[in-house]
């Protein structure tokens, strides 16, 4: 979905998304995401310019709810983030 959601999204950009996350993309997003384990991990644009509001590349939220559970430009707090949540 990424591919045909965002098409001209660098595949440089992209960090090392575990295998078990679900590539989530949508047209109507600002960037790509990726559902796991109840949250959604959006993964913006390398280039600040790029990016819609231009602030930090990574928002990961509760799926259901939308709640922001961090919104940072380090991924390894992704993933730390992604590990240590539970619902």
């Amino acid at each position: 979905m990424l591919s045909t959601a965002f098409p001209d999204y660098p595949a440089s950009d992209l960090p090392p998304i575990p295998a078990h996350w679900v590539d989530a993309s949508w047209h109507n997003d600002a960037c790509p995401s990726f559902m796991v384990s109840g949250l959604q991990v959006f993964v913006d644009y390398a280039d600040p310019a790029k990016r819609e509001s231009g602030d930090v590349r990574f928002h990961v939220m509760e799926a259901e709810t939308a709640r922001s559970i961090i919104a940072t430009d380090d991924w390894q707090a992704v993933i730390n983030a992604v590990e240590g949540f539970r619902a």
